[in-house]
């Protein structure tokens, strides 16, 4: 039988994200039920093959959107992809692929709930992650306003800055939670996280958009960065955005080996970046961020 780690997991997610009281997935060999059914609620029964199926109980009225998400995780099941539990992201997200009805693409609400999905997945699997990532988009959403982009810009920044480090999720714990400097063979792992998040949200048709600022928030203003150098306005300003948003997040807050650092030394710090690692124009419009947010401390 094989070992369906990933499968608990989710469920588990899938439960509080939906709101449910009880569900019961039945897959093949495998049977599993969180929560306690009632009766007097509302259920529902979606058989998914002759011999697997999945019922649900919630309060709340069970709507076409619960029924939609239900149906991504259905697929994905029968793909295979929450096998194995071995903390490879890729494959274990690799169902969003299967999604292809033009509704759920182009959904904006369903889109939020597919980065809603993932991201309490890296709350499970990493809380440092999560909560630097929340960080980012919070700097990276008030950098943008400050850069006058429009609202859809925004929010792809916004849901981008959430994601950018999903794949550390693959990196093994020992090299992420190190105290101490990583060696070079360790920094080397640990810079495949944005390929690595790229291959997570590329395979869903609209999260593709996401997935190409994922891949380039570690690119340098001045082409002295990875993974593949580009210079200039050669990276898309989306990106440019959530580099200089993890940097002043990182910066503030420090992670692992990095002392959490003041609002002084940080201006002083972004200066010094200025038309190297960040855009020129960008780290104005980081400056007056922090300095309004200092004030309203």
């Amino acid at each position: 039988m094989n070992n369906y780690k990933d499968l608990e997991v989710e469920i588990n997610i899938l439960k509080d994200f939906l709101k449910l009281d009880y569900i019961f997935v039945s897959f093949k060999d495998k049977t599993l039920t969180v929560g306690n059914k009632d009766d007097n609620s509302n259920n529902l029964k979606l058989n998914f093959n002759e011999d697997s199926h999945i019922e649900i109980s919630k309060k709340e009225k069970i709507n076409e959107d619960d029924i939609k998400i239900l149906k991504f995780f259905i697929y994905r099941l029968e793909k295979g992809y929450l096998e194995n539990g071995n903390s490879d992201a890729y494959y274990s997200f690799n169902g969003l692929n299967g999604v292809k009805d033009e509704n759920f693409l182009t959904n904006k609400k369903l889109k939020d709930e597919i980065v809603k999905i993932l991201l309490k997945t890296i709350e499970t699997k990493d809380i440092e992650t999560y909560e630097h990532s929340k960080g980012v988009a919070y700097y990276s959403k008030k950098i943008a306003e400050k850069y006058n982009l429009n609202s859809d810009q925004i929010e792809d920044i916004e849901y981008a800055s959430f994601l950018h480090d999903i794949g550390k999720i693959s990196i093994k714990e020992h090299i992420l939670y190190k105290p101490t400097k990583l060696r070079e063979d360790e920094f080397e792992l640990v810079k495949k996280h944005s390929e690595i998040g790229y291959k997570i949200l590329s395979i869903s048709e609209p999260l593709r958009n996401i997935a190409n600022f994922v891949l380039l928030h570690h690119e340098w203003y001045n082409g002295m960065g990875y993974p593949y150098g580009l210079k200039g306005d050669n990276i898309p300003i989306e990106t440019q955005i959530i580099s200089i948003a993890d940097f002043i997040e990182t910066f503030l807050q420090g992670r692992n080996y990095l002392e959490r650092k003041e609002t002084e030394d940080l201006i002083n710090e972004l200066e010094k970046m200025r038309n190297v690692k960040f855009k020129g124009e960008l780290v104005d419009r980081a400056i007056e961020v922090l300095k309004e947010k200092e004030k309203n401390v």
